[in-house]
């Protein structure tokens, strides 16, 4: 797991208030959405797309064909903001 996506842990127990939550014990590779993992939903999308694009400064759109993929799992997301700035790296 990267340190990235530990750092996404932080910012999304923070971001959602999610009391009781230790970002330290989540399962990085979990689905965020539905039962089998956090059980978030589509506002909790929508306040992590925000709060990701203000601390990175990247541009996540709600249109992205791929959102599934990318928001799968705080893995994912990491993977997905890790492939984006190597892409303005380049």
């Amino acid at each position: 797991m990267t340190s990235l996506a530990v750092e996404l842990a932080a910012l999304v127990v923070e971001a959602l208030n999610l009391e009781g939550v230790d970002p330290q014990q989540m399962d990085l590779a979990a689905p965020l959405f539905g039962s089998d993992g956090l059980g978030l939903d589509s506002l909790d999308l929508l306040e992590i797309s925000l709060v990701v694009q203000q601390r990175y400064g990247v541009s996540l759109k709600a249109d992205d064909p791929n959102n599934e993929t990318i928001f799968a799992s705080l893995q994912s997301l990491a993977d997905h903001l890790g492939g984006m700035r190597a892409a303005r790296a380049a």
